[in-house]
């Protein structure tokens, strides 16, 4: 925190308008805050001030006939405990949450930040690719929705310095799709160096509708839509799910870091392919 030495002013607003007038004269010196948990890990010695978003009301996880909203400034653990989570996709959503990290940064980790820093170690945002997350961003007067993979096609610092992530909507799913989702880490706190995350939806053993996404590679979550071409209209059995754990290592985009090689990645993108797969298997009927 010492890094923002150079902070001079921090705003509380009442309305999301005010919120985004102040970023918008800011000239790029601004920074959202939300759980507070970036600007900590990454503190950037040219912010000059913080907009602090606790006042607006977008701690919420609600829900209509067709949608869970999440508010932005909810946490990874005011999702994993909301009631409506319980039950959703099975409750495969909810406990890839509690998996994450530690407990103290679920407690700190929000939805907004996770979707406005795009960090590409999130857990979060190969989740909400293969849940075709819907991204809510305000300018003050308006709200428009973004299919998440509309929304990274945006040049993100371009539209965060005047709109702000206001929530997240999850479509939701009858009992025909699955949800599953996996991620390679060194300790249960230390950041992935790959996650996975599929939902699909299988009617009489066919898989009619899949979405795959694939993160921490380590480069942006994408959609794996490659492999989504190769199940889709199968019938899914043990021997699809092998094929397509080979499938995935031979064609997943993946690349070496400091921490593992491209060849490791490939392989531990094939396991986790095929062991959902395996999952739904088991889940189906």
């Amino acid at each position: 925190m010492l890094k923002l030495k150079n902070v001079k002013s921090c705003f509380t607003p009442n309305s999301i308008q005010e919120a985004v007038d102040i970023l918008k004269k800011s000239d790029g010196k601004a920074v959202i805050v939300g759980g507070g948990l970036d600007i900590t890990v990454f503190p950037n010695p040219t912010i000059e001030q913080l907009i602090f978003l606790n006042k607006l009301g977008l701690t919420y996880i609600r829900e209509d006939d067709e949608n869970i909203k999440i508010g932005a400034t909810s946490t990874i653990t005011d999702v994993a405990k909301a009631p409506v989570m319980q039950n959703y996709l099975k409750g495969k959503v909810k406990i890839a949450l509690t998996e994450l990290a530690s407990e103290l940064l679920r407690n700190q980790i929000t939805m907004g930040g996770s979707i406005a820093r795009h960090h590409f170690y999130s857990d979060i945002l190969p989740a909400l690719y293969a849940l075709r997350a819907k991204i809510m961003v305000s300018g003050g007067e308006f709200v428009e929705e973004f299919f998440i993979d509309d929304f990274y096609r945006n040049d993100l610092k371009v539209l965060m310095e005047s709109c702000i992530v206001v929530g997240v909507h999850l479509n939701k799913y009858d009992d025909s799709f699955q949800f599953g989702s996996k991620r390679f880490v060194r300790n249960a706190t230390d950041i992935a160096l790959l996650n996975m995350a599929i939902l699909a939806q299988i009617e009489e053993d066919i898989i009619k509708d899949i979405s795959i996404s694939v993160g921490s590679r380590p480069g942006p979550a994408y959609r794996f839509e490659q492999g989504e071409a190769f199940l889709r209209g199968k019938k899914l059995t043990k021997v699809l799910a092998e094929d397509f754990g080979l499938f995935t290592k031979s064609n997943v985009d993946v690349a070496k870091d400091m921490h593992l090689s491209r060849e490791y990645r490939q392989h531990i993108a094939g396991i986790y392919t095929k062991e959902i797969l395996l999952d739904f298997i088991g889940g189906v009927g």
